[in-house]
């Protein structure tokens, strides 16, 4: 998408997709925090006007609805704080907030400014005062890759129950990459010169495996689980990858099944090229179960794992969910004695309690 000048615009189908898994997560994400703990925060660092021609809602509208329309009643204090530095967008924005019929518990701010400048403000704030953020789920949806500074997704994940969803812009960065005045930008995007290296590549799936997997490793270093979801225009390129970083198990499970709503082939990816609205098929697809297996079997073949193992390994190191391997893998493969198991406490055939041995043959 180029430069857009006006105040709102038309909806693309990837930014359709992309709100899908933002919906999804934080139907999920909202409950789980708020049952347990008094006051969460959603940041919206690149907010928009919240609406676009037609109607459609934008992220901050979609992340408010996610909380007021909840099946479960949520009690707890929540804080949405929306940033976009656009004056008319942010004008728009606060007088369609301003309608909006609120529950007493949540609290909302809009601030017109940059989103490294506002959150640095917030995070320097509040090291002074010796506190540290509450549970907060970043949303990071900028046009272009300046203004995302590395260094302040560090210090947002440096506190532990915090999460972040970013739109990796690869096709801007790819495409201006060789300019001589994005090097700082680029620098403190990645947080290291290592980007670098991709100049003089002129493979398409070399640059994008250098840039991503550059990315990914950094976001590795301060998270202990990351994902990403790739997003393809009508031209079939790669447009961007959406990074999705956190600390808790659960906050990967959670973003997985969120991710599988959208391409439940389980490839983590949308295209444009093949996307059609009026076919519901999308949602009917079956995960490649023969994919999950070669990876299984690539990992333990001739070895002993405990299946609480073996489901760690499909949750933290695949796009697979934990509910995919035991009935269309593991059953299966027992019953053509591809594998053998070891369990005392198990009161039938196909399943698979804690503690369960399988040696793959």
């Amino acid at each position: 998408m180029g430069i857009i000048k006006t105040t709102i615009w038309k909806i693309d189908s990837h930014t359709e997709a992309k709100h899908a898994i933002l919906k999804k997560y934080l139907d999920a994400w909202l409950p789980i925090l708020t049952s347990r703990i008094p006051k969460v925060v959603f940041i919206d660092g690149f907010a928009g006007p919240g609406e676009y021609i037609g109607g459609k809602d934008g992220s901050p509208i979609i992340a408010i609805k996610s909380l007021i329309n909840h099946k479960i009643k949520i009690k707890s204090k929540v804080i949405f704080l929306f940033i976009e530095k656009e004056k008319d967008r942010f004008e728009f924005l606060n007088k369609k907030l301003k309608q909006m019929e609120m529950p007493k518990n949540i609290k909302y701010d809009c601030q017109c400014g940059e989103f490294a400048e506002v959150v640095e403000d917030i995070l320097e704030d509040l090291s002074k005062k010796g506190a540290k953020l509450a549970p907060t789920f970043v949303f990071i949806d900028p046009f272009g890759f300046k203004g995302i500074p590395f260094d302040i997704i560090r210090r947002i994940m440096e506190n532990e129950r915090c999460e972040i969803m970013m739109n990796f812009m690869f096709e801007d960065i790819n495409r201006f990459i060789e300019l001589p005045e994005n090097e700082q930008i680029l620098n403190e995007l990645f947080g290291t010169e290592k980007w670098k290296e991709v100049k003089g590549k002129e493979n398409p799936k070399e640059r994008i495996k250098i840039l991503h997997g550059l990315y990914k490793e950094q976001l590795e270093k301060i998270a202990k689980y990351v994902i990403s979801f790739k997003m393809i225009n009508k031209y079939n390129k790669t447009n961007y990858f959406l990074f999705f970083a956190t600390n808790h198990l659960l906050g990967l499970k959670k973003m997985k099944e969120s991710m599988w709503r959208v391409d439940p082939a389980g490839e983590f990816q949308f295209s444009d090229a093949t996307y059609d609205p009026n076919q519901t098929v999308l949602y009917e697809l079956e995960p490649n179960f023969n994919l999950l297996k070669k990876i299984i079997l690539k990992e333990y073949k001739d070895k002993e794992v405990k299946v609480e193992d073996l489901e760690n390994f499909i949750t933290t190191k695949t796009s697979f969910l934990e509910t995919h391997y035991k009935t269309r893998i593991l059953r299966p493969m027992e019953k053509e004695g591809k594998i053998k198991v070891t369990c005392e406490n198990r009161k039938r055939f196909g399943t698979y309690p804690k503690g369960t041995l399988i040696h793959f043959s």
